[in-house]
C-alpha cells in the first residue's frame, strides 16, 4: 500500500484521488492532516508518523521550501487554475462548476473558483529578487 499525506484544510477532490491512483496504483491510502502547525519539523513528523511516502502540501511557501530538505518524502503540489472570481460573495455557483475537479475558496469579500489541473513534484522553492530603485 502507498500512503499519501494530504496536508490541507480541504479534502482531496474526486479527480485528484483518481489521478493519484492512476500514478501510484489502486492501493493508495490518503491520510488528511488538517491543523495549524507550529513549525516545519512538526509537519514532517506528522507526515512520517502516518507512514507516508508522498505528501501533497498546501502550506505557506516558506514552509514548503524548508520541507524540501527532507529527501525521504516526495513533495507534491496540486496545481489549481483560476476559473474566475465571483463579483459578489452571495453569488451562486457558475454553470461550469464541476464538483469532481473544482473548488470555491471563500473569504468575507470574495469567492474564487479554482479547477484542479495536475500534480507537480516540488523540487525547490526559490525567490528571485533585483535591486529596487522605487517608483516601479
Amino acid at each position: 500500500m502507498v500512503v499519501v499525506a494530504w496536508v490541507s484544510r480541504h479534502p482531496p477532490l474526486p479527480d485528484q484521488i483518481f489521478e493519484l491512483k492512476k500514478r501510484l496504483g489502486e492501493d493508495v491510502e490518503i491520510v488528511q492532516i488538517s491543523k495549524t502547525f507550529r513549525d516545519v519539523k512538526e509537519v514532517y513528523n506528522d507526515i512520517k508518523s502516518c507512514g507516508a511516502e508522498y505528501a501533497i502540501v498546501v502550506l505557506p511557501l516558506s514552509m514548503i521550501s524548508a520541507l524540501t530538505q527532507y529527501k525521504d518524502i516526495t513533495w507534491i503540489w496540486a496545481e489549481m487554475e483560476p476559473v474566475h472570481d465571483y463579483s459578489c460573495p452571495g453569488e451562486d455557483l457558475c454553470l461550469v462548476f464541476d464538483s469532481k475537479r473544482d473548488v470555491v475558496l471563500e473569504s468575507p469579500n470574495f469567492k474564487r473558483h479554482l479547477r484542479f489541473k495536475e500534480f507537480r513534484k516540488i523540487v525547490k522553492v526559490e525567490m528571485v529578487t533585483e535591486e529596487w530603485e522605487g517608483g516601479e
